[in-house]
Parts: C-alpha cells; structure tokens; sequence
C-alpha cells in the first residue's frame, strides 16, 4: 500500500512538471523572447499596434518604455526558462518529490511575475494611446486571443 501511494504521489508530482512545461512550452512568446531577447508575450501587442496610425510622439514614448522594460523582462523570461530546464533536469536525476514539488513552485511564482510584468508595461503602454486606439488594441488583442482557445467544438453553437 505504501509504495502504491508512493508511486501516486511520484507521477502526480511529474505528471504536474510536464504539464507545467507544457503549459510554458505553449507561450511560445516566452520562449521566442528568451532566445531572441525580444518580446515577452509582447508581440501580439506589437502586431495589433503596428495597424495602427500613430502619431510621431506615440511611437517615440512606445519605444522608450519598452526600451527601458527590455532588460527586466529578458532577465525574467531567462528565470522561467532556467526553471522549466532545473525541473527536467530533477526530474530525470530522480530528486525527491519535495525538490520537484517545491521547483514546480517556483517555476509558477516566476512565470506569474514574468506575466504581470509584461502586463504592466502592456498597461504603460496602453496609457500613451487615445481612447479609440485603446479599444481598437484591446478587439485586436481579443480576437488573437479567440483564435488562440477556440473552445471545444462540441460546445459550440
């Protein structure tokens, strides 16, 4: 019975690891912007924003925030990186349940800062834009994200 649960408890632990990494492998922006040192779930919005008209000062204040967010959000997307390759790496040297366990944690807490990291300067950047522009990124953003999840089609109507 104790190595029954023992074994559960060991393929929940990985079954979670991969799905983390699957998760994280699926946000191919985070990967491009660890390799490319560019983007970070940025590029959605780079795309919508390049359909718009913006004015001269628009483009310069656009470009001075994410100049300045570069080196904070390659530095974070490398950490999430580091993290998803450290619990492969436990994973496969057979570490304990609580090492893996605990770097699963830490996998989560860095792809979450990562995340509301490039929704802060999603934010500073949306806040250089007219209302109408807003709006116009906001529906473009939405129908990538729609395109992205379609939802199962059997619930479909």
């Amino acid at each position: 019975m104790k190595r029954f649960v023992l074994t559960s408890g060991l393929a929940a632990i990985a079954f979670a690891a991969l799905t983390l990494s699957a998760v994280a492998d699926e946000r191919p922006a985070v990967d491009r912007a660890s390799r490319a040192g560019h983007g970070h779930g940025l590029m959605k919005l780079r795309r919508c924003l390049s359909g718009l008209d913006l004015s001269a000062d628009q483009k310069s204040a656009i470009h001075a925030i994410a100049t300045a967010a570069r080196p904070a959000l390659e530095a974070d997307a490398a950490t999430v990186k580091a993290d998803r390759q450290k619990i492969r790496a436990d994973i496969q040297a057979g570490a304990d349940k609580s090492v893996i366990g605990q770097d699963v944690l830490t996998a989560h807490a860095d792809a979450q800062a990562l995340r509301a990291a490039a929704a802060a300067v999603r934010d500073q950047i949306l806040a250089k834009l007219s209302t109408d522009q807003q709006a116009s990124v906001k529906d473009c953003l939405a129908a990538s994200r729609a395109s992205r999840n379609p939802g199962p089609a059997g619930f479909r109507q």
